[in-house]
C-alpha cells in the first residue's frame, strides 16, 4: 500500500491482484458474498450476475473463453469512503479475434467489501462482438 492512500485503493489494488493471480479466497474476502456485478450488454458474458458464485462464474467464463489469455491491469484508482473506479485495461484473445481496450469498474464498497461493480466499457460495441 502507497503511503497515504485511501483504504479503498488499496482494496481495489487487492482485487486485480487476486483476479489476476486467481486468488478465489482473497477474491471471496473482497466481495460481499450477495454483490451484484453489472455488465453491459447482450453477449455471453454480459448481465447482473448476483452473489459471489454467479461473479466467480462470470470471472471463470472470461478465463475459459479466451483460452486462459484474458488479462486486466489496473491503471489508476480514485477512492473515497463509499466507492472507488478502477481504470484498468482489459487484453485477451478468441481464435484469431484480439481485445483489448480501457474500461472503468464503478465500485459501491461497504464494510471494507465490494457489494455492487458496474463495467463502463471504453468502445461497448467491441466488447459486445468480442464477447458474443
Amino acid at each position: 500500500m502507497r503511503m497515504f492512500e485511501h483504504p479503498n485503493a488499496a482494496l481495489v489494488e487487492r482485487l486485480y491482484a487476486a483476479f489476476d493471480g486467481k486468488d478465489v479466497a482473497s477474491l471471496g474476502k473482497l466481495i460481499a458474498e450477495d454483490a451484484v456485478w453489472h455488465v453491459p450488454g447482450t453477449s455471453s458474458v454480459s448481465g447482473d450476475h448476483r452473489g459471489q458464485e454467479a461473479i466467480f462464474a462470470y470471472f471463470q467464463k472470461l478465463a475459459e473463453l479466451t483460452d486462459g489469455t484474458f488479462h486486466a491491469e489496473l491503471i489508476d484508482v480514485l477512492a473515497s469512503d463509499m466507492h472507488a473506479a478502477a481504470l484498468a485495461a482489459a487484453k485477451g484473445t478468441r481464435g484469431d479475434r484480439v481485445f483489448e481496450q480501457t474500461y472503468l469498474l464503478f465500485l459501491r464498497i461497504e464494510n471494507d467489501r465490494i457489494v455492487e461493480a458496474r463495467l463502463f466499457n471504453e468502445d461497448e460495441e467491441a466488447f459486445q462482438a468480442f464477447w458474443s
